[in-house]
């Protein structure tokens, strides 16, 4: 649909730039508010928010173009800031300090944001040439053969590069089967997926600069996919990530209450064992239940019977029998038996009323919110929104 102005310039404006122009304004408002809030006001979250930001202002820069305002208001193509280009590398940072293991240096932030100096330096040549040697001199179109598309195969390269080695330190992360209690494993599912999703957006990016090389067609609609995943990407990391991130705050604020507990049960344990010097050798379930008790080895979501029986020095078939035996079930249920009792306790106590029912399960070594509510309607047939409101 065209709109002509009041000088008789002619507008593009369709359904689809309309709903891109809608998720720009959603992202720059999510970003705005998220970073002048104190209670968001953690690295991870400010990470979050830029990502959201720069994919915002990259789309809106995109939608100037397709609409035509460029020609209403030519001072544009002059304040031209290639915002892609910092996308990936905040996603790289957020992924780092979501995770909590590797620290950001400053050679690999140089790396990262090198490109895109280096692209806006480009550019800035560009308008300086124009202004200063070659008035006559049109800086390309980002639709039509030039520097500016040729570039956008560089950058589609770069993203998919990081996408791979962010997509490698998760699954690193995710291997990592060593527990401490004052350490938190984060849920990484959702970033595997949104990694993924940036890859079919990468694909239709692909795509459409090759029709524009190969056709030299000077048309923006073969963007659309491109734009329209990426304001999906902006409603899915806003929403998704934000509420990931205060999930991870919640169990950093709820393990915080209870490390001092565990550590005083580890004295009184150590304190009784040395007066009570053993009269009999404890038996294999009276060794783990002390471990449970006093260590909480089962908020380890990554508790396993081949862990637990390096623990106790025996083979895993062995410790398996010993369990059916004894306690008349399997291992999995076995250890969510303690697990789903702990989150009862924090289900019910007042301190706890501020924290969500997910960020307890998690605490409580569930590896995921499904899981956590399986096992609670299991166990009580009832869910743990239901337990906690009788």
């Amino acid at each position: 649909m065209d709109f002509k102005t009041r000088n008789g310039r002619t507008l593009n404006l369709n359904i689809f730039n309309i709903l891109i122009i809608s998720g720009v304004v959603h992202g720059i408002i999510f970003s705005v508010i998220v970073l002048s809030q104190k209670k968001y006001a953690t690295n991870n979250v400010k990470y979050l928010s830029l990502i959201v930001l720069f994919l915002s202002l990259s789309n809106f820069k995109y939608w100037l173009l397709d609409t035509k305002l460029i020609d209403l208001y030519p001072i544009i193509k002059y304040i031209y800031i290639p915002w892609h280009w910092l996308v990936l590398p905040m996603f790289y940072f957020y992924v780092q300090k979501f995770i909590g293991k590797q620290p950001i240096t400053k050679i690999l932030s140089v790396y990262l944001i090198g490109p895109f100096v280096l692209v806006l330096f480009i550019h800035i040549v560009q308008v300086f040439y124009k202004l200063t040697v070659n008035k006559a001199y049109d800086i390309p179109s980002h639709f039509s053969r030039g520097i500016f598309v040729y570039v956008e195969f560089f950058s589609i390269a770069f993203n998919i590069i990081l996408m791979v080695l962010t997509h490698k330190m998760i699954i690193n992360h995710e291997k990592d089967i060593s527990y401490d209690i004052k350490w938190i494993k984060s849920e990484t599912n959702w970033l595997k997926k949104l990694i993924y999703l940036g890859m079919l957006t990468c694909l239709f990016w692909f795509c459409a600069i090759s029709i524009v090389v190969i056709y030299d067609l000077n048309r923006s609609y073969v963007f659309y996919p491109m734009w329209i995943g990426i304001s999906i990407l902006v409603y899915w990391i806003g929403y998704i990530g934000l509420q990931k991130s205060k999930q991870l705050e919640e169990r950093i604020g709820l393990r915080k209450k209870r490390i001092a507990l565990i550590e005083n049960l580890k004295k009184n344990s150590h304190n009784t064992q040395n007066k009570n010097t053993f009269l009999r050798k404890p038996n294999v379930i009276e060794v783990i239940e002390d471990m449970f008790n006093n260590e909480k080895l089962y908020l380890n979501p990554n508790l396993s019977l081949e862990y637990l029986a390096n623990k106790v020095n025996l083979s895993t078939s062995h410790l398996s029998k010993v369990i059916n035996n004894q306690k008349n079930m399997n291992f999995k249920d076995y250890v969510n038996g303690y697990r789903l009792e702990e989150a009862k306790k924090l289900l019910k106590d007042k301190n706890y009323d501020n924290y969500t029912i997910v960020a307890i399960g998690l605490e409580c070594g569930f590896n995921s919110k499904s899981a956590f509510y399986s096992a609670f309607k299991k166990q009580y047939q009832q869910t743990p929104n239901q337990f906690r409101n009788v």
